[in-house]
């Protein structure tokens, strides 16, 4: 459920804002897979830090625990976008092959190339390492900020123009944009604890978040149940201003979905819109029920393909993508 739009400081209404408060209890006989990403950013014109974490938890029917799969990722990018450092553990010395690439346009395409089997294993790693182009776009949100009256060139926004269901020509922020020549900076709520003081192993140990750093994280929880995987899907975006701002929730979605354990094929998609930026943004829901009837192994290039334009949502898009690593926390169940 949805919380009701609410005015922003400069008049504009937002989209939900109702953060999720705290993850559910891990159920026995399940498998949890929790990922994070931080970019820290530095001052101006410095190296941003690229901090990203996580772990796949099976939780046996005892409720005794074991990690199956673990990943940490190190890295930094300059002020042009380009990655100048990498360290991944576990290691894959063909991933060095990012260093001097950009970390935007094509990561996810080397990615593939440089490691394939993660992305066929559907791995902590390559989840990890497939969140982190859009991870770096949404630092931009942090970046602009701290810019007073912030500007965005006009073939910029032309070029961005029905992306998806919040870039609408004429919606919100792009009508903003063009009345005032101010580019709205999307704000929301505080953000909730992701974990449950009660559940210390619910989550991997997230690292401290830092001063001007945006945090994306996600949760998968996937549980065999008359015979379907169900799978519940947790994401949020959120951001820590430079000054005493508390962190807040940028994006934030749910998705519940019914997974064939054999097949691997989608039976049944809803996503759930928790926080949003822009009014117009929840009209991209709809387009999770899409993906019901493909396999999860074929879901990343799907999505790149066909999901575009203004009924769909790039965060959204990113969960549904996320799916592909049902394919191994099925295997885990097994």
């Amino acid at each position: 459920m949805s919380g009701p739009l609410r005015l922003r400081p400069d008049g504009l209404a937002t989209g939900p804002q109702d953060p999720v408060p705290g993850p559910p209890a891990r159920r026995p006989g399940s498998i949890r897979r929790t990922t994070s990403i931080d970019m820290r950013r530095g001052a101006p014109g410095d190296e941003q830090e690229v901090l990203g974490v996580g772990r796949d938890l099976l939780t046996l029917a005892d409720g005794t625990t074991q990690v199956v799969d673990a990943a940490r990722v190190a890295a930094t990018v300059d002020r042009m976008g380009i990655v100048t450092s990498f360290a991944s553990d576990p290691p894959v010395p063909a991933l060095d092959g990012l260093i001097g690439e950009p970390v935007r346009s094509g990561l996810r395409r080397r990615v593939d190339a440089l490691a394939g089997e993660h992305r066929e294993r559907a791995t902590v790693l390559h989840q990890i390492l497939d969140d982190l182009p859009m991870a770096a776009l949404i630092s931009g949100y942090g970046a602009s900020r701290e810019v007073p009256d912030f500007t965005m060139p006009p073939e910029s926004a032309a070029g961005m123009t029905d992306l998806c269901s919040g870039w609408r020509a004429g919606a919100t922020m792009l009508g903003h944009l063009e009345t005032t020549g101010l580019f709205p900076i999307p704000l929301g709520p505080d953000a909730p604890p992701l974990t449950d003081a009660d559940d210390p192993l619910g989550w991997h140990d997230l690292p401290e978040l830092q001063r001007r750093s945006i945090r994306r994280t996600r949760r998968l929880d996937v549980v065999l149940a008359d015979g379907v995987a169900e799978v519940d899907v947790h994401y949020r975006d959120s951001h820590l201003g430079p000054g005493d701002e508390v962190e807040d929730v940028l994006h934030e979605y749910r998705l519940a979905v019914t997974v064939d354990p054999v097949s691997l094929e989608v039976r049944s998609a809803s996503a759930d819109a928790h926080v949003l930026p822009w009014p117009e943004c929840p009209g991209a829901l709809a387009s999770a029920e899409r993906v019901v009837g493909e396999p999860v192994t074929g879901l990343r290039p799907l999505v790149a393909l066909q999901f575009t334009g203004t009924s769909t949502c790039t965060h959204l898009n990113d969960s549904l993508r996320s799916l592909a690593g049902v394919q191994s926390l099925v295997a885990a169940l097994r």
